[in-house]
């Protein structure tokens, strides 16, 4: 699947976010939708998921984690050609003028900036994929 292609079905979508608060609200935002909701606490896990050859539609990427940034996961996830087409969402709570456009140069599909409602991420996601309410 590409950027901007959008497919139907029942999604897996890889959340890698530090803040346990932030991962309960996006658990509780995507409960109601078809997706299946997977949780890392750093950059690093993330790509260990990758690595086990875990298939997901969208990744959710803090960009201020510890271990490794959003930004440095990012650069790594777009070195494998298997995942040119992986869909990579930033999120952060510190954006400044420039940062949208750094993560996309970086190899970020889309960005949002925290906090973020529920229809923000809803909306976001909508782009990508096709999401249905269970």
């Amino acid at each position: 699947m590409t950027a901007g292609t959008k497919k139907e079905g029942n999604y897996n979508v890889i959340l890698a976010e530090d803040n346990a608060l932030h991962q309960r609200l996006v658990r509780e935002f995507l409960k109601k939708f078809d997706i299946n909701l997977s949780i890392v606490n750093n950059g690093k896990e993330l790509l260990e998921r990758l690595a086990e050859n875990r298939i997901y539609d969208l990744v959710l990427l803090d960009i201020q984690m510890p271990i490794m940034d959003g930004y440095a996961v990012t650069e790594a996830i777009r070195k494998n050609p298997k995942y040119k087409d992986l869909i990579i969402v930033g999120l952060t709570a510190f954006a400044m003028e420039g940062d949208e456009r750094y993560a996309m140069i970086k190899g970020m599909n889309d960005y949002i900036t925290k906090p973020f409602s529920q229809d923000t991420l809803v909306k976001t996601l909508s782009r990508y994929l096709v999401l249905r309410k269970l």
